[in-house]
């Protein structure tokens, strides 16, 4: 974890000695004049020492709740997102919503602990603990997953799972991210959950050369535990998209398209178009496999920093959809670290340029 996220953290969980005097003259001060409000002009009485104390470490504990609900995310989804810097931490944690759900039965416990999201993407982190005497050390896992609905949406979507590091690889529990690529963001609907498995499997080979030394079976998912986990909570995240629209012409595949918008968040960058010969583009370049488990992004972007750095999303991350009767395409484009979109210059697609306002 970056160590400047945890010497904020400490910062903040650890109030100065001026920031505590500050607080306790406040907390007088209130008691003063909640005192002169009830009492009439009776001045207040010298506070006991051991009243005094009581006082501070109610203090105490109210900053250290604060603290926790402004950072507001979990270690783990901190790790998992790993932030370039403090700000962009405070902003990542300022969009997070804590759901603490909680689903147990004979074959393990469930734990929806956060979910933050933008215009396209959702991420859900949970935690799961298996019975005593179960060891949870495969490389992968998921649950054979079923998405009941989320309020008003009604568009596709794709699934998938993301193991977090486990420290403690021979123990009963893991650490996932459940990540849900969409056509809109689903900031503030509530969705309904049915998992009926857990599975697990081995790391799917990188190359195909390495593919060809090792038996399919081994990252062929397999179940671990049967059984029945359904959950339904509220998706009250802060979408951190700014999205632009910039309506212009674009030669997408050597076809006529307009560039309805650009979704730009930190976690990720969503392009929509729009084509009278949609079908045609989509037909015009397949999804190329380059090595075993990637594929080439059909319609990436180039991102142009205002310090002349640029990176370009080469591989297919996210998601990539066409409705044919609407003659519109949408693709989501996910980022491993998360990216620094206030110095983001300019967005790049095919042969437009759009340029990005702070």
């Amino acid at each position: 974890m970056n160590k400047k996220v945890v010497n904020r953290i400490s910062e903040i969980l650890e109030p100065t000695e001026e920031q505590k005097e500050r607080m306790f003259s406040n907390i007088l001060k209130k008691h003063r004049n909640e005192n002169t409000k009830n009492r009439g002009v009776t001045p207040m009485k010298r506070l006991k020492p051991a009243l005094v104390a009581a006082v501070m470490a109610v203090c105490l504990i109210t900053t250290t709740a604060f603290a926790a609900s402004y950072l507001g995310l979990d270690i783990k989804l901190l790790n998992f997102l790993n932030p370039s810097s403090d700000e962009q931490a405070d902003y990542l944690a300022n969009g997070a919503y804590v759901v603490d759900k909680q689903v147990k039965n004979k074959n393990g416990t469930l734990e929806i602990k956060q979910v933050i999201g933008d215009s396209n993407l959702t991420y859900i982190l949970m935690d799961f603990t298996a019975p005593e005497g179960v060891v949870l050390n495969a490389d992968r896992y998921r649950f054979d997953s079923s998405i009941n609905g989320v309020d008003s949406y009604n568009g596709v979507y794709s699934v998938g799972f993301t193991k977090l590091e486990d420290e403690n690889p021979g123990d009963n529990k893991i650490s996932m991210v459940m990540t849900l690529n969409t056509e809109q963001s689903l900031m503030g609907g509530k969705i309904s959950l049915d998992f009926k498995e857990l599975q697990g499997a081995a790391d799917l080979p990188k190359t195909f050369e390495e593919a060809a030394t090792r038996d399919s079976k081994e990252y062929e998912f397999k179940t671990v535990l049967n059984g029945t986990w359904s959950t339904s909570f509220k998706l009250d995240f802060k979408d951190y998209s700014k999205t632009y629209t910039p309506n212009s012409k674009v030669m997408v595949h050597g076809h006529e398209a307009t560039l309805k918008s650009i979704a730009i968040s930190p976690i990720s960058i969503t392009v929509k178009f729009e084509s009278p010969y949609t079908k045609e583009i989509h037909n015009a370049v397949p999804f190329e496999q380059v090595e075993y488990n990637t594929y080439l992004d059909k319609y990436p972007v180039t991102i142009h920093y205002k310090d002349g750095s640029q990176e370009t999303t080469t591989y297919l991350t996210g998601m990539a959809s066409g409705d044919f009767l609407a003659n519109t395409t949408i693709s989501v484009k996910r980022f491993e670290k998360v990216i620094n979109d206030k110095e983001i210059k300019s967005i790049e697609f095919f042969d437009t340029e759009v340029l990005i306002s702070d």
